[in-house]
């Protein structure tokens, strides 16, 4: 199946596709390029991108969580996957302070005894 140059992103994609499996830029005539391109979950019209994957997607499909980075954290949206494995590592990560804390917590009673 011969390539073409996607002409949102320069990505190489097959002529036969829909649109572009990176950024989702339809790969269609002019005349139908009204629709644009469409969410990874629904058929709405996607208005925005997973700020971890990059997954195009509607509003309704993404959903805010606050993540840490270096010195500070920030708002993100995320789709449905993203979302359930930042939650699962903000889990892991208290339950790890939990037990971090517990030990300490022993040492120094322990230590007064």
């Amino acid at each position: 199946m011969p390539l073409i140059a996607c002409p949102a992103c320069g990505r190489q994609i097959s002529i036969a596709a829909e649109a572009c499996p990176q950024c989702g830029h339809p790969n269609r005539p002019a005349a139908d390029t009204q629709s644009g391109p469409r969410c990874y979950h629904c058929s709405a019209a996607a208005t925005t991108r997973c700020q971890c994957c990059g997954v195009l997607s509607c509003a309704v499909h993404l959903q805010p969580i606050y993540v840490n980075h270096g010195r500070g954290g920030a708002n993100e949206l995320r789709c449905n996957s993203c979302y359930g494995s930042a939650m699962i590592w903000k889990v892991v990560g208290f339950v790890i302070f939990a037990i971090i804390a517990s030990i300490i917590a022993l040492v120094v009673l322990g230590a007064w005894h």
